[in-house]
């Protein structure tokens, strides 16, 4: 127990007024306490900003495609050959693109390729979604896709504040020590030749 305050009272020696600090240790004190502070709450909670932010604007997104975009039913024109098996016996799942016919609100026939997934044979029934043109699109964005997004943005945000500030902290030791090595270089030119004295 003697051993673990020992331990406790030399980290925290900076902290204290002793003969020994020095205002270089005081300085280097505070500026680890908030580079500590930045790297365990400022960091990740500018990654959840980031991420929040990031969600909300694919939800708006989203929102958009929704609005913009629905489905038809359409009839694949075309059968889609089912690939050859793999050399190890393993079938390669494939997506072709291939015609399909569908009517449009106004009665109106569109033809246009779209991607089928292979063995859809010739006059399948299938859903496909259109935009506003009745054009082919892709499927508006989803709930989990923005979350992944989000998610991703987040940690990519979290991890670069964090090296950021693991950065600094580096740097700033580095500089700190280079003083610290000058000034008990300046203050041992004085008392060593003192040392000398006493000495001889």
């Amino acid at each position: 127990m003697k051993r673990a305050n020992s331990r406790t009272k030399v980290r925290r020696w900076r902290w204290r007024r002793n003969p020994l600090r020095r205002r270089s240790d005081t300085i280097e004190a505070w500026t680890g306490l908030m580079l500590g502070t930045a790297l365990f709450i400022g960091a990740p909670l500018a990654g959840s900003l980031a991420g929040l932010t990031i969600y909300d604007q694919a939800q708006a997104t989203a929102a958009q495609q929704r609005a913009s975009r629905h489905l038809v039913r359409a009839t694949v024109l075309e059968d889609v050959p089912t690939s050859p098996a793999s050399t190890d016996g393993a079938a390669t799942r494939q997506v072709s693109p291939v015609a399909v016919r569908w009517t449009t609100s106004d009665g109106r026939t569109v033809t246009s390729k779209v991607k089928m997934p292979e063995g859809t044979r010739s006059g399948s029934p299938t859903d496909i979604w259109v935009d506003a043109h009745d054009r082919t699109t892709t499927a508006p964005r989803s709930s989990s896709d923005s979350w992944a997004q989000a998610m991703a943005v987040g940690g990519v945000t979290t991890t670069a504040a964090g090296l950021a500030v693991g950065g600094l902290w580096l740097a700033f030791r580095s500089t700190a020590n280079r003083h610290r090595m000058a000034e008990w270089e300046r203050e041992w030119a004085v008392t060593g030749p003192q040392w000398d004295l006493r000495n001889h």
